[in-house]
């Protein structure tokens, strides 16, 4: 009856541990992420937003160089919107360009408040923005948009990618299903 009973403990626990989530979720939502324009180099800030993630757009600037914080520095009008997982910047009119300073974009940083990322993917339409003008870090992201020329419409989002960590939960779960195994082995053997 105890070999009975402590096989089956090791199948439910087997079962729980396969069937819970392999990665802690990752998420930005209700975080505090600072959002910086960084120009005429990487290390000055030209404007700085500190905002906190949520539904709808984070940052709305209607352009003309109104307002504050990073607003104060848009000739156009353009939205910052931060998800979940993503950073997304688009220009709703576009008359502007960055000029060619050694760096003129944005650094989203405070990212690990929202957990632990391993990387990112860039999906963009504005031309002459690629990879190579993103610099990743676990807690922060640059975007170069030096010499970038907008026109209305473009955007840019950069997905952040969860680092693969074990649930504490499903950790626990698969070490006692395999602590039930090998009581299970060891008494067999006996």
């Amino acid at each position: 009856m105890t070999n009975s009973f402590t096989r089956a403990l090791a199948v439910c626990a087997l079962a729980a541990a396969s069937a819970a989530p392999a990665l802690a979720a990752s998420d930005l939502t209700g975080k505090t992420v600072n959002v910086d324009w960084q120009f005429p180099d990487a290390s000055t800030n030209f404007a700085t937003d500190s905002v906190v993630v949520g539904p709808g757009p984070e940052i709305q600037c209607a352009g003309g160089e109104v307002g504050t914080g990073l607003c104060a520095g848009f000739v156009d009008a353009a939205t910052i919107d931060l998800g979940a997982n993503t950073l997304s910047l688009s220009i709703d009119s576009g008359t502007a360009s960055w000029t060619g300073a050694t760096f003129n974009g944005y650094e989203f940083s405070n990212l690990s408040a929202g957990g632990t990322w391993s990387g990112y993917s860039l999906a963009t339409t504005f031309a002459g923005l690629t990879s190579a003008d993103v610099t990743f870090t676990p807690d922060a992201v640059s975007v170069n948009m030096q010499g970038i020329v907008p026109t209305a419409g473009e955007s840019f989002t950069i997905t952040l990618i969860p680092s693969a960590v074990p649930e504490p939960d499903s950790l626990a779960l698969m070490l006692a299903g395999v602590g039930a195994l090998a009581s299970i082995a060891r008494r067999r053997r006996a």
